[in-house]
């Protein structure tokens, strides 16, 4: 059993480790995940330019998510889970962390940039693809694929 809980300071560090090792399952080599270091590395800042979740037991980090929130629309910048908790609904229970956080927060749009092999989750998940982003360091020289999901009010809210 896992818990979902605000990443602290001090694990910088162990989520950078746990999102590069997770680009493995997207089959980037000691190479690619090297030149991919800085774009995943988890710093200071964003701990004050976003909201980091993490999903743990027992002192063990098994997966992180990462939004960015800006006026009506949220960026899932990043949502990885550890290699050994793949398939286990770790990144399932993130992603809905995701939605929610925004949509409390008063964001109308969840956008997802993310490796064309994480594609088939986020359409799981319910998001839509919305066009292609910049491409970045993915094998094969695909462009990295954009998702969207559209969050609305909920009905209930609406009644009190």
């Amino acid at each position: 059993m896992f818990q979902l809980r605000a990443a602290r300071i001090d694990e910088l560090a162990k989520l950078t480790e746990l999102c590069l090792q997770s680009t493995a399952l997207l089959g980037y080599d000691d190479a690619l995940r090297h030149a991919c270091r800085e774009r995943l590395t988890f710093r200071p800042a964003d701990m004050e330019n976003s909201l980091i979740c993490v999903a743990a037991a027992d002192n063990a980090l098994l997966g992180a998510a990462q939004l960015l929130l800006h006026d009506e629309i949220a960026f899932l910048e990043r949502l990885f889970v550890a290699p050994a908790n793949a398939k286990t609904g770790i990144g399932k229970t993130l992603f809905g962390w995701s939605i929610n956080t925004a949509h409390r927060a008063g964001a109308e749009r969840l956008l997802i940039d993310c490796h064309p092999l994480a594609a088939g989750f986020y359409q799981r998940m319910g998001a839509r693809a919305a066009d292609t982003a910049d491409p970045g360091p993915v094998p094969g020289g695909h462009g990295t694929p954009r998702f969207r999901i559209t969050l609305t009010r909920c009905r209930a809210a609406d009644k009190g």
